[in-house]
């Protein structure tokens, strides 16, 4: 490793101002990454308020197509969030040539992967009945889910590359080809789903189409830039064949299927609470999907910390520098809080002028506005949370913070939310509104909970001897 790749990740010796060095990697991280996570969001936004704008049933379409297929994409995909931590533990050791092969075991793993979701969204649209989702929104639906199945490939494969990208601190190129993908995605949308320039008008069915070729586009792009690039090259991922290595396959999964089924059981949360409450109308289904919008865009700026806090404590960690990744780890956290004042503060005043964006149904942005003035009380707590989890990840402590998640959003805050929102038993039922205090409730709940394990794991990998890195 070069003395320049060094000092971005260790602070020059006789350097005192510690939080002026770590604010400066985090801004260097941070900032890509998070225009990369905002515009891998902002497909879906694109998709809401294009379908918003033709018809309230293909909104709420779509809405029911993403609830069924992103929590279990990202339970399974989740779990090749870890490559991340080894590639940044593996670059802060300066163990370049170990990169190649891990790469190439995790592309082994996307196999069944792709093959087990793929099954589900096959299926998906029965639970469609089961959920009670009216009639006219379940054939929207299943057209939708098509798209995605299409797509899901793409989406895991690209991961990898990601994890790449990102573990030897380039997410710039990730954030471009991202922005690229956003931009054909959206161009797609508006000609698809209103029928443009002599395609057809399909709605909502034209969002899926729209999100396989911009996934494929995307991976592909990412291919090619990674081949060509020198920064890349020592890691020899396009060398030599590697046949699958079960022991580091099953490596892989036991330490990236928490990761996987943390974010399942939180994006199953939301996605969960509004399927159960997709029998109370379009309406309703339509209002909980644009609150999950505009909140997903404000949660990307504590997840990017979070995502860059892995890339940055598996560095430091494999670099041997235990308490400096304990100081990084805290200093993500107040990075994050500090910046979820500012989500608070927009939520809080803006929420409804922000929900007229998608529709303009009057019941709809009423609705939708009172869902994301309650979600304003989550962005402190989730700041918190997913900074402490993307911190655990670097120190490959995935385990415990999925038993958090289960424990403050399905023991906890789920059921709060079900009794408030569909039925009698502590107040007049609440509906969505309910629902969203449960869950308000659930991540206040997660974030204490990180936190202190967040402590406990930090001084541990500071005391003892035996901690291990690799």
């Amino acid at each position: 490793m070069s003395a320049t790749e060094d000092k971005r990740i260790i602070e020059p010796i006789g350097s005192s101002n510690k939080i002026a060095f770590e604010l400066k990697v985090f801004i260097s991280l941070a900032i890509p990454i998070y225009f990369s996570q905002l515009a891998t969001h902002a497909t879906g936004v694109i998709a809401a308020m294009m379908t918003g704008n033709y018809s309230t049933v293909d909104q709420a379409a779509v809405a029911t197509g993403n609830m069924l297929f992103w929590p279990v994409f990202f339970g399974l995909g989740g779990s090749l969030f870890i490559v991340t931590a080894y590639v940044a533990q593996y670059y802060g050791a300066k163990k370049h040539d170990q990169i190649g092969p891990l790469l190439k075991q995790a592309f082994w793993l996307c196999i069944p992967l792709i093959i087990l979701v793929s099954l589900y969204l096959a299926f998906a649209d029965n639970l469609l009945n089961f959920f009670k989702t009216p009639l006219e929104v379940q054939k929207i639906t299943k057209n939708y889910l098509l798209g995605l199945m299409i797509g899901t490939p793409a989406l895991f494969l690209f991961q990898p590359l990601k994890s790449f990208s990102e573990g030897i601190t380039r997410p710039l190129p990730i954030t471009i080809i991202n922005l690229g993908m956003v931009t054909l995605s959206a161009f797609l949308n508006y000609v698809l789903i209103f029928g443009k320039f002599g395609f057809p008008e399909l709605g909502g069915t034209g969002c899926g189409i729209s999100f396989a070729i911009s996934a494929w586009s995307a991976l592909i792009a990412l291919t090619i830039y990674i081949y060509f690039s020198k920064p890349y090259k020592k890691a020899n991922l396009f060398k030599n064949y590697h046949s699958p290595d079960m022991k580091k396959i099953k490596e892989i999964f036991k330490l990236g299927f928490p990761i996987g089924a943390c974010i399942f059981v939180e994006f199953g949360l939301f996605s969960g609470s509004g399927l159960l409450l997709s029998n109370l109308g379009e309406n309703t289904i339509a209002s909980h999907a644009i609150a999950m919008q505009v909140t997903t865009v404000t949660f990307m700026l504590p997840l990017s910390i979070g995502l860059a806090a892995a890339v940055r404590s598996g560095n430091l960690l494999g670099a041997g520098e235990f308490i400096r990744a304990r100081f990084s780890s805290f200093f993500a956290i107040i990075i994050a809080v500090t910046l979820a004042c500012f989500n608070f503060i927009l939520l809080y005043n803006f929420g409804t002028l922000f929900a007229s964006y998608f529709n303009t149904d009057p019941a709809v942005v009423s609705l939708s506005g009172s869902l994301i003035f309650i979600a304003a009380f989550m962005q402190i707590s989730d700041g918190i949370s997913f900074t402490g989890q993307g911190a655990l990840r670097g120190y490959k402590d995935t385990l415990a913070p999925l038993y958090i998640m289960i424990i403050a959003f399905w023991c906890f805050g789920l059921p709060i939310g079900y009794m408030l929102g569909l039925t009698d038993i502590l107040l007049p039922s609440q509906g969505a509104e309910g629902m969203w205090i449960g869950l308000c409730f659930g991540v206040l709940l997660a974030s204490l909970l990180v936190f202190l394990r967040l402590d406990k794991t930090t001084k541990r990998a500071i005391n003892d001897k035996n901690f291990k890195v690799f």
